[in-house]
């Protein structure tokens, strides 16, 4: 995947990740809330994750296909992948393939040298007007985000996850009102934060996700690390005045 990358230049531009959490994602299956996606893909993109990954915190942005996973609902694996040292259970979830423009963590990705070509995609954050999303109450549909927030581990939630930078797998599109929506099978870590450091359970989350979600993709408020104090998700990234261009 070739792309362009642009790297956010002050503080305020990196603590701006967190408003990503209120950004666009198709609804995928967890528990009870059923989603139709082929099990292969599931498989695929399980299979992309290493075993390891060291991730540091290299945030920038690029105009580029992403797999927009911030509201998804996810469905947990048996399979586990260590993070800087500590073991995390994965998980998949369907998300929509979006082009534009995204924030990404370079570090994590120049991990993972098998997410290239047509058949993969990263996940990633941006920050599209509308987006095709899932719920158990409406089904597909196509609307702009609408952030929540919630506790992790109060019913019906189960948890949360991580699809911040972590390799999906391209898969059949989804059907909306007659237009055909791209839709990617990505994988990513449960009860872990963007700042690739653990989420706890009954602290405040943010998602995009109903209610009906049992592990939905958010943030929850990070209190120490290179993230700390995003739990107001207030900062816009995409502001022009927060970006330097590299080329």
């Amino acid at each position: 995947m070739t792309h362009r990358p642009s790297r956010l230049a002050t503080t305020s531009a990196v603590l701006g990740l967190a408003v990503l959490i209120v950004a666009p994602v198709a609804q995928a299956s967890s528990g009870n809330v059923a989603v139709p996606a082929a099990s292969s893909a599931s498989t695929r993109a399980l299979n992309l994750m290493p075993a390891k990954i060291r991730a540091g915190l290299d945030i920038r942005m690029s105009d580029r296909p992403y797999a927009l996973c911030a509201a998804s609902n996810i469905t947990p694996s048996t399979r586990t992948t260590y993070i800087n040292g500590v073991k995390y259970r994965l998980g998949t979830g369907l998300c929509p393939i979006i082009k534009g423009q995204t924030v990404y963590n370079a570090s994590l990705q120049g991990t993972r040298p098998t997410v290239k070509g047509a058949s993969t995609v990263w996940s990633s954050f941006g920050g599209p007007a509308t987006f095709a999303q899932y719920s158990a109450e409406t089904g597909w549909t196509v609307a702009a985000a609408k952030m929540r927030l919630g506790i992790v581990g109060a019913a019906p939630n189960k948890g949360m996850a991580n699809f911040w930078g972590f390799p999906c797998a391209v898969t059949t599109p989804v059907t909306i009102g007659g237009v055909k929506y791209p839709m990617a099978m990505c994988a990513g870590p449960l009860m872990e934060n963007p700042d690739n450091r653990p989420a706890a359970y009954g602290v405040l989350m943010g998602t995009d996700a109903p209610t009906s979600a049992e592990i939905p993709v958010g943030a929850t408020t990070m209190t120490n690390g290179p993230l700390a104090g995003l739990g107001n998700w207030l900062i816009n990234p995409f502001m022009a005045a927060s970006i330097a261009q590299t080329r």
